[in-house]
């Protein structure tokens, strides 16, 4: 079947709706809040495409995105809060600039095109570009993505890395409980199965060949790590499964058949490595967003069709794992078995605990995100500003086809084959 295209008429299409706090909300506000917003989409009918291509209710969309919680968050409109969960946790929201939108809306084609074709794209899915402006007050853009820390696996670490080691520690963000660690804060080097690392490299390299047609730069490789047998704390709190004094022969049978395992069983799930993670509560009263406004957003078919009722498409709730099972362009780069090293002074510049090596049997999560800044004026001047005071190798304003040879070259450092695994 022809792969639908998203043309540039589609691409200026924009929708617009009112939108309000529920009324069991709005009975707790101070008086005088603005309770009601102007919500428009950019591009309606290209985000639907994307989101029929991963099997995404656009109904159930709407109400994961659209909910007081949310509502209340995004209209602080910061720009830069790094990541911020939608309630049921299956899409991150990201607030934009203006200039961001619009270089999301100009390679949407382009970018259809490559993850209808590459269906094990590491490309973050961006589901939806859309602005909330409160009446009377000041317009918020962002977009939503698919989530690639899923709530239902508990992280040990999580990185946000770009290959480049120029303010890569400051301003630490964090998701519900969990801080978003940067490129000089990895200390570990990871050993995957060589056929994996194989797809894995020329994956990345597709990935990074149409971002770098489009003219995109600044992108992050956004990487999870979960330490086999750990529902709580950081893998500096852990035992690690042997270290440079213990043999590979010598290690536990369960432990040297884990990998062959995780890699060869069609169906290992989370549930041999997941525990439910501790995180914020969210208020369990009803925080739907006024439902009525909510269906006129909800079309049945074409987005021009606002009339009519979503009540007879709604699924069933699906969970957050589910979302990435369902869809075989997220199956790759989710729950990747392999090994990690904790690497020393010479590496990284930390000592390991008893001068020797640390490894640990993890699960890695991995996708690319923030793929939303082309090479602007912004970019060109802080480019000019910063290679003057540090090395151009080392920042990561730079021309889009440098970034992304740098960007590929970090991908294949830091992920090794391990023959142990193969073998």
């Amino acid at each position: 079947m022809s792969t639908k295209e998203i043309t540039g008429k589609d691409v200026k299409a924009t929708e617009k709706n009112r939108i309000r706090y529920s009324s069991r909300h709005i009975k707790h506000l101070p008086p005088g809040t603005i309770t009601e917003f102007e919500w428009k989409d950019y591009c309606p009918l290209g985000f639907r495409l994307v989101q029929e291509l991963e099997d995404i209710n656009h109904a159930e969309y709407l109400k994961s995105i659209c909910n007081d919680e949310t509502l209340r968050k995004l209209s602080t409109g910061k720009v830069g809060n790094m990541f911020l969960l939608s309630k049921d946790d299956r899409f991150l929201i990201k607030i934009l600039r203006k200039s961001e939108i619009k270089v999301i809306l100009e390679m949407l084609p382009g970018y259809y095109q490559h993850i209808h074709t590459n269906r094990s794209t590491l490309l973050s899915k961006n589901y939806g570009a859309h602005s909330l402006k409160p009446i009377g007050g000041v317009k918020t853009y962002f977009v939503v993505m698919s989530n690639i820390l899923q709530s239902d696996v508990f992280m040990n670490k999580v990185y946000d890395l770009k290959g480049s080691s120029q303010g890569r520690t400051n301003k630490k963000i964090k998701v519900r409980d969990k801080t978003i660690l940067k490129d000089i804060d990895l200390d570990f080097h990871f050993y995957v199965d060589s056929l994996a690392r194989h797809r894995l490299i020329k994956q990345t390299k597709l990935d990074c060949e149409l971002l770098e047609d489009e003219g995109i730069m600044d992108y992050s490789l956004m990487l999870g790590l979960q330490v086999k047998g750990s529902c709580q704390g950081s893998t500096d709190e852990l035992i690690p499964v042997y270290d440079s004094f213990t043999s590979l022969g010598s290690v536990d049978s369960n432990s040297s058949k884990f990998m062959k395992t995780a890699t060869n069983s069609p169906d290992s799930s989370s549930t041999m490595y997941s525990c439910t993670p501790s995180r914020d509560s969210i208020d369990s009263e009803d925080s739907s967003v006024n439902i009525q406004s909510v269906a006129s957003m909800c079309p049945s078919s074409a987005p021009t069709n606002a009339s009519d009722s979503p009540q007879g498409s709604i699924v069933s709730k699906t969970t957050p794992t589910n979302i990435f099972q369902n869809s075989a362009s997220t199956n790759f780069g989710m729950r990747i078995p392999g090994r990690a090293r904790r690497v020393g002074r010479g590496e990284s510049g930390k000592t390991v605990k008893g001068g020797g090596e640390e490894w640990y049997d993890v699960i890695l999560y991995l996708g690319i995100i923030d793929i939303f800044q082309d090479y602007g004026v912004r970019k060109r001047i802080e480019h000019c500003v910063k290679s003057i005071q540090h090395s151009s190798k080392t920042i990561s304003a730079v021309h889009p086809k440098i970034y992304s040879s740098r960007f590929q070259d970090f991908v294949s450092q830091i992920f090794l084959p391990d023959e142990d695994i193969s073998n």
